[in-house]
C-alpha cells in the first residue's frame, strides 16, 4: 500500500495531536512532520517534501493564505488543504484564487480530513458541504461576490502587517525584513489607504476581524 505523507500545521498542539491520531489510525497515511506558524510550514515542507500539507488558515507570524501563496510558488505540486472556522465568501473566494486543493471547516466532521487527502491524491478537491454550495452561489452570482480582503494587499504589505500585530516597531520590521525605516512606513501608509484606517489601531483591528492575522 503506498502511503500519503502528511505536514499537519496549527498553532494548537492539541490539534495537531488530535490529527496527528486520527490520520494515523488510517493504514495509507502518515504524518511527516507538524509545524505551529507559517514559517515552520515552509521550513517543514522544505526539508520532508511531504505529499500534502493540512494547514490551519489562521496562524501566526505567517498565516495560511499566505503560506499557502508561497507554497504555490515554490512547490506547485504539494497538496493543500485548508482548515478554517470561517465559511465567509470572502475567505473562500482568497482560498480558491490562491490555489487550495481543500477547504475544510473546523466545526465538520473530523473524518472529513481524511476524505479530503484522499480525494486531493487521486487528483480532485474537496470543499466542506457548506463551502461547496458557497461555491455553488458565488457562481451563479458572480458579480455579488465582493473582492477578498486577503487579495487587497501585497505580500510585503502582508508581512508587515503580521509584524505590526505582532508589536514590532517600524525600526524592528526594517531589520528583520532587510528594508529601510522608510519602506516600512511607506507599506503601513499603504496598508491604511487599502483597507480605509487612519491609525495603526485601526488597522490591526481590521486585519482581526477579517481573519488576517490571529489574535
Amino acid at each position: 500500500m503506498a502511503m500519503i505523507s502528511i505536514l499537519v500545521a496549527d498553532d494548537h498542539g492539541i490539534v495537531r495531536e488530535g490529527l496527528r491520531r486520527l490520520l494515523e489510525g488510517e493504514g495509507d497515511l502518515q504524518i511527516s512532520g507538524e509545524a505551529g506558524d507559517g514559517r515552520e510550514v515552509l521550513e517543514q515542507v522544505a526539508q520532508n517534501q511531504p505529499q500534502v500539507v493540512v494547514l490551519d488558515i489562521s496562524m501566526p507570524r505567517l498565516g495560511g493564505l499566505e503560506t499557502l501563496e508561497q507554497l504555490r510558488a515554490s512547490h506547485p505540486d504539494i497538496k493543500v488543504i485548508l482548515l478554517s472556522v470561517h465559511s465567509d465568501p470572502s475567505f473562500i473566494q482568497s482560498a480558491i484564487s490562491l490555489g487550495a486543493d481543500g477547504y475544510v471547516l473546523k466545526d465538520g466532521r473530523a473524518t472529513e480530513v481524511v476524505t479530503a487527502i484522499r480525494e486531493v491524491m487521486r487528483g480532485g478537491s474537496y470543499f466542506s458541504p457548506i463551502v461547496a454550495r458557497e461555491i455553488v452561489e458565488q457562481m451563479r452570482h458572480p458579480g455579488s461576490s465582493k473582492e477578498g480582503p486577503f487579495s487587497l494587499l501585497s505580500g510585503r504589505e502582508r508581512e508587515v502587517l503580521h509584524l505590526i500585530a505582532d508589536g514590532l516597531s517600524a525600526k524592528q520590521i526594517a531589520v528583520q525584513l532587510g528594508i529601510s525605516s522608510k519602506t516600512v512606513e511607506a507599506h503601513r501608509t499603504s496598508l491604511m489607504r487599502k483597507v480605509g484606517v487612519r491609525k495603526a489601531t485601526e488597522l490591526v483591528r481590521y486585519a482581526l476581524r477579517h481573519g488576517l492575522i490571529q489574535p
